[in-house]
């Protein structure tokens, strides 16, 4: 039986994301207007769902209004996303690019053909459309991998400098622990790397030609059977990516925060929410952080 103190913590945190979920973001949305100022140097992917999507419009208009910048977009979805919501993504993302999963499935199809393990694996969980579909549809030679549950709050610096700048480092949010699909000592014993430290694939910025196929075939031919923990192959299959990479990698600062309490770290330039209660927790911090920006935005004439 709950104790009356935690049921009461548990009803009050429903209520706060249900009030977050509903007036508060569609205010912050409302509120949000895309920057003129365009990057074409760079694409952005983001996977949805059905039940993911409207976060990903927060996490979209959080990181268009902090970076001054109108992104290419391309909302990529597991098949379960009604029309109503695309029709939304459409309004709020004009321009945007929606990848509907019977499209995906057939250039996924072609991008493939020669790598059969990648192929079948693809088709045994819906992570890995964000990684297999990326590829397949990035239509620049760098990219930005974000996912619909991370919310920024400040100007990221760092991402504005690998953008402008055209640097070829990979960049990551760094993990309080590692999550690879199976512990890095036998990765690294079966393949020519040195993983990168506590990868996290919430947020990646990658040169376009870091993503060699011919090794994630590698990585899962030999552990596909064997995984420990496969829902994160498509974490390890970025990592791979960025530890071989030619340019190097490199974690962003800690203030790209990732962590399990109630509240985000002082600081923040952005929070990627995860726990049990992840979408509960962005909708009771990150939305209402997000519509009091955007309204003192709109207030004051000012961007940031």
């Amino acid at each position: 039986m709950s104790h009356p103190l935690q049921t009461l913590k548990t009803s009050v945190r429903r209520t706060l994301a249900a009030l977050g979920r509903g007036p508060v973001s569609a205010g912050a949305l409302a509120a949000f207007r895309r920057p003129d100022q365009m990057v074409e140097s760079c694409s952005v992917h983001m996977l949805v769902s059905s039940k993911t999507w409207h976060a990903g419009m927060l996490a979209a208009a959080s990181l268009e209004h902090f970076t001054g910048r109108q992104w290419r977009f391309f909302i990529h979805e597991d098949g379960s996303v009604p029309a109503e919501a695309r029709a939304e993504i459409a309004r709020l993302l004009p321009g945007s690019r929606f990848v509907p999963r019977p499209e995906a499935e057939e250039r996924a199809a072609t991008l493939l053909a020669a790598h059969p393990r990648c192929a079948a694996n693809r088709a045994r969980h819906n992570l890995f459309l964000k990684f297999f579909d990326t590829l397949a549809f990035a239509d620049r030679d760098r990219l930005l991998v974000l996912d619909s549950d991370v919310i920024f709050f400040r100007q990221p610096a760092e991402i504005l400098e690998w953008t402008d700048r055209g640097l070829d480092t990979c960049l990551y949010n760094e993990d309080t622990r590692e999550k690879f699909c199976i512990p890095r000592a036998e990765i690294e014993k079966a393949l020519p790397v040195t993983l990168l430290p506590r990868f996290n694939s919430g947020l990646v910025l990658m040169p376009r030609r870091a993503m060699n196929l011919d090794l994630a075939e590698r990585l899962l031919a030999t552990f596909e059977d064997t995984a420990h923990a496969p829902q994160f192959f498509e974490q390890t299959l970025y990592a791979l990516m960025a530890s071989t990479h030619p340019g190097g990698g490199a974690p962003l600062p800690r203030t790209y925060n990732i962590s399990w309490g109630y509240w985000r770290d002082p600081g923040s330039i952005c929070r990627h929410y995860v726990g049990d209660f992840k979408h509960d927790l962005l909708y009771i911090e990150g939305a209402p952080l997000l519509l009091a920006t955007l309204l003192r935005g709109r207030l004051t004439g000012s961007g940031n």
